[in-house]
């Protein structure tokens, strides 16, 4: 800058910075280790930021709008990317880890929600991934059998949605619900908030909409419309023919794989009675659970066969792929899954199978375990 070692003294912190003290920096004999002095040299001397190690938002200047912007910007794309973390997490890991990844999300938006709150201009954009953690805690609460609390998630991610007007947001909130209210056994609650998801779609990305009809179908099914079944799951899968094996993104949130809209299928077959239909698509599914490294739907298929051969009669066929549930079912240490194993096993036993041997041998497996 072409000043004397006294001049930068002056302009650098008047009366508490000496020119000796500068030729030690200069020296290398002291080093600078304050960031808010290092902040100060940057603008004095029109050095960039970075060389320093420093962000351009400044703690020390919290009032500059535009830098609490840009934090609180970096900040949302950080959330982003643990979202789609987490749900990535949900198909791979076992539920112990996903829960961490929640909770880690949970805890950010309690900090911003009482020490930070977002700028007006991202407020909106704030809002929608809050409504996604919201989301996740959900899937959270389902699989530790907190069914109630999963709903009131999924309540309050509604509420989110429809006070900033996101399609995106109300339709998945929507799904959730419908979702829900099936596992209950409540079908026509189910049916009516799933179509309501799917009307949101109308103005959302195409992936959105074939997750959305998915679980419609399975909606219909379980409230045995076959009609409207086979509408909703044909229509799910030419978009998903469309779009390819894996979709979804931090637009969307849909993160929905092929292989998901399959096993969907495969479930509504068996609502409706067609367990054939579904064990010929067998090798299709297990093909395309391969294909999206699906671990999840991988743990879980099994189940669809166990129920598809209990009900063509072969309890021995039946009660194997139970077992081989049950074993997957303990890599993913989800509460829920065990109880969908057990209840498997109850059925066929209360169908008057109690006594044959591959029955009794699985039920004493379980009962020791």
């Amino acid at each position: 800058m072409g000043w004397t070692r006294p001049q930068l003294g002056e302009k650098w912190t008047p009366n508490e910075v000496s020119w000796k003290y500068i030729a030690k920096i200069e020296s290398g004999e002291k080093h600078i280790t304050d960031s808010s002095k290092l902040r100060e040299i940057s603008e004095l001397l029109d050095i960039p930021l970075w060389e320093f190690g420093l962000s351009e938002y400044n703690p020390f200047n919290i009032t500059d709008p535009s830098q609490s912007t840009h934090l609180y910007s970096e900040n949302l794309e950080v959330v982003t990317y643990l979202v789609e973390q987490t749900w990535y997490l949900r198909k791979v890991a076992p539920m112990p880890e996903v829960e961490k990844s929640v909770k880690r999300l949970q805890d950010m938006f309690k900090f911003y929600q009482t020490h930070a709150p977002p700028p007006l201009k991202l407020e909106r954009e704030y809002l929608r991934l809050f409504a996604q953690v919201h989301r996740l805690a959900a899937i959270i609460d389902v699989e530790n059998q907190r069914y109630p609390l999963a709903i009131r998630h999924f309540e309050n991610m509604l509420k989110i949605g429809q006070g900033i007007e996101d399609p995106t947001t109300i339709a998945l909130a929507f799904m959730g619900l419908g979702t829900e209210y099936e596992r209950m056994g409540k079908q026509q609650e189910a049916v009516d908030y799933l179509e309501l998801a799917r009307d949101q779609t109308f103005q959302t990305e195409r992936s959105v909409a074939c997750l959305v009809n998915s679980y419609l179908a399975r909606a219909y099914a379980s409230n045995h419309e076959s009609q409207r079944f086979l509408r909703a799951i044909d229509t799910a899968q030419a978009i998903a023919d469309s779009l390819g094996e894996r979709f979804g993104s931090a637009k969307d949130f849909a993160y929905y794989t092929m292989s998901g809209v399959l096993a969907e299928r495969s479930y509504g077959y068996l609502e409706l009675g067609e367990a054939q239909k579904s064990l010929e698509m067998r090798g299709e599914i297990t093909k395309s659970i391969h294909i999206n490294e699906n671990t999840w739907l991988h743990a879980w298929i099994p189940l669809d066969w166990a129920r598809a051969y209990f009900m063509t009669g072969e309890i021995e066929e039946s009660i194997l792929e139970t077992r081989e549930f049950y074993l997957r079912a303990k890599l993913l240490q989800s509460p829920h899954t065990f109880s969908r194993a057990e209840a498997m096993l109850k059925a066929i036993e209360q169908a008057g199978y109690e006594d044959v041997s591959a029955v009794k041998d699985f039920s004493d497996e379980m009962e020791d375990e």
